[in-house]
């Protein structure tokens, strides 16, 4: 790989293993962790910027979506998919621990929920394509690679999760939900792919995180 490339990719990998700490030795709440992941998500997709001199719109892919039709069914899948597997696997799910671990370490309430569900369904999952989809898969595209760019991306993302989850689900759940999450980012790559732009991957990724925070409020309000 070339020079700026090798960089990028430490400065990457150095930042996911950060966000890792973060979570799990300081259990920040829900903004200060959101602004460290804005950050160190961030900089090493600007620092490629100025070392390769691309722009960051071509480095994560973010073009115009020329046709969204055959999207609105993919978005829809993601949503209720979702909220299927929810309801098959609801027993072996701790809808205890998901509620606590929203109030007690995400300092989540009634009152703010809304504008942090919003978020999240927004901005967090542009970040999260931009990042994974985008940035790191573009590394090993570029010279080449990509199908291993495809899987190291999904795996990485996978990887990433494991500190947010690791206390939601029974032992055998979570294995499946991590094989789950690296499948879900191959599927989501293949996506911006096939559209040709990161807009398409964000849509998707956005209807699963809005399916994820149904199951919050589910768990928050006990319904």
């Amino acid at each position: 790989m070339k020079k700026s490339s090798l960089t990028a990719l430490f400065a990457a990998v150095v930042s996911l293993a950060l966000l890792t700490c973060i979570e799990q030795f300081l259990k920040p709440d829900y903004l200060f962790k959101s602004i460290c992941k804005l950050i160190l998500l961030s900089v090493p997709i600007i620092l490629y910027s100025k070392i390769s001199h691309q722009d960051i719109k071509e480095i994560i892919n973010f073009r115009k979506l020329k046709s969204a039709k055959n999207l609105y069914i993919g978005m829809v899948l993601a949503y209720v998919g979702i909220i299927i597997a929810f309801m098959l696997f609801r027993k072996s799910i701790d809808l205890n621990q998901i509620r606590e671990n929203l109030m007690n370490k995400e300092k989540l309430t009634r009152e703010n929920c809304l504008f942090v569900f919003a978020y999240i369904i927004l901005v967090n999952s542009f970040l999260e394509e931009a990042f994974f989809r985008g940035f790191l898969s573009h590394l090993f595209t570029v010279e080449g690679k990509e199908r291993i760019g495809i899987i190291f991306s999904a795996v990485c993302f996978a990887l990433y999760h494991i500190g947010m989850v690791s206390n939601w689900f029974y032992p055998l759940i979570f294995v499946i939900c991590i094989a789950g999450l690296a499948g879900c980012g191959i599927l989501l790559q293949l996506v911006e792919r096939h559209f040709g732009t990161l807009k398409a991957s964000w849509l998707i990724h956005g209807c699963a995180n809005l399916a994820i925070n149904t199951i919050g409020v589910i768990a928050m309000f006990q319904l």
